[in-house]
């Protein structure tokens, strides 16, 4: 019986080292997957200085809605405040997202669907692609470039 009761209680132990402990340190891909999703929130929530604190001090924003790129967390904060005031209606959907690792750098590919709009017309949806490349400054993941586009318009 005492047997028994020790193996049972090395199961639970070992239950809770391999399925219950968090992941402590994920690596590259992982973090930039977060990192995303940060972005993403930020975006959904209209919170330009969130965003921009995603940045590399001297990170650089080409957007789709913009002729120049944003150079600067400056920059890129009053770039994306100026969206969210012109566009209180937006729902962005990333997909076909890809990372690539190289060391501690990381690229990002993906398509975009963005339904925007000032709330007095119609909403709009654009389809586009982005790419995105981080890496660790300072002790921390962050953007170094991100460019936005929409998809060429196919024809004539």
């Amino acid at each position: 019986m005492k047997e028994k009761r020790i193996f049972v209680g090395m199961m639970v132990i070992a239950f809770c080292i391999f399925v219950l402990t968090p992941i402590v340190s994920a690596g590259p891909i992982e973090e930039s997957n977060q990192l995303t999703q940060e972005w993403v929130k930020a975006f959904h929530e209209g919170n330009a200085e969130a965003l921009s604190s995603l940045f590399a001090l001297d990170g650089v924003y080409v957007s789709w809605a913009s002729p120049f790129p944003s150079q600067g967390r400056d920059a890129i904060r009053a770039t994306m405040a100026g969206f969210f005031r012109a566009f209180p209606i937006r729902y962005l959907i990333l997909r076909d997202e890809s990372r690539k690792a190289y060391g501690n750098t990381v690229t990002l590919y993906n398509h975009f669907t963005l339904i925007y709009g000032d709330g007095k017309g119609p909403t709009k949806t654009v389809y586009g692609r982005n790419s995105a490349v981080n890496t660790i400054v300072d002790g921390r993941r962050v953007i170094l470039t991100q460019h936005s586009s929409f998809f060429p318009i196919a024809g004539p």
